[in-house]
């Protein structure tokens, strides 16, 4: 079985795009040209449903939503390490993980560590 609180930050974890972000990316010309071009590119039926998750807060979600999170976890993983080495789909295979809510040119925020003085 599954943990709704569990995958719901295993989802935050795995995309380093806000809802916001994730929405202004897929309203742009490029996100559908992606899923043409590059045959793992999730379809934008996907990239949607994965945003209207993004939105919802934990204890909205469904049994089906998460199975999608499941899915699209597997997804983020299966692209991450399939990474194209030819350079002329290299720029597809970087979209087709933004359609997923991970931008591989964002750098990730690292939490800054404070001192303490005593």
């Amino acid at each position: 079985m599954y943990s709704k609180n569990r995958l719901h930050q295993e989802l935050k974890e795995a995309t380093n795009m806000k809802a916001v972000e994730l929405r202004a990316w897929l309203r742009t010309d490029i996100a559908p040209l992606t899923v043409a071009n590059y045959d793992d590119a999730p379809s934008m039926d996907q990239s949607n449903k994965l945003l209207v998750i993004l939105m919802k807060d934990t204890e909205d979600l469904t049994k089906s939503d998460c199975l999608f999170i499941q899915s699209i976890l597997q997804r983020i993983k299966y692209i991450k390490n399939t990474r194209s080495r030819v350079p002329h789909t290299k720029l597809d295979w970087e979209n087709s993980l933004r359609n997923l809510g991970y931008d591989v040119k964002k750098k990730n925020q690292a939490k800054k560590k404070v001192k303490e003085y005593n």
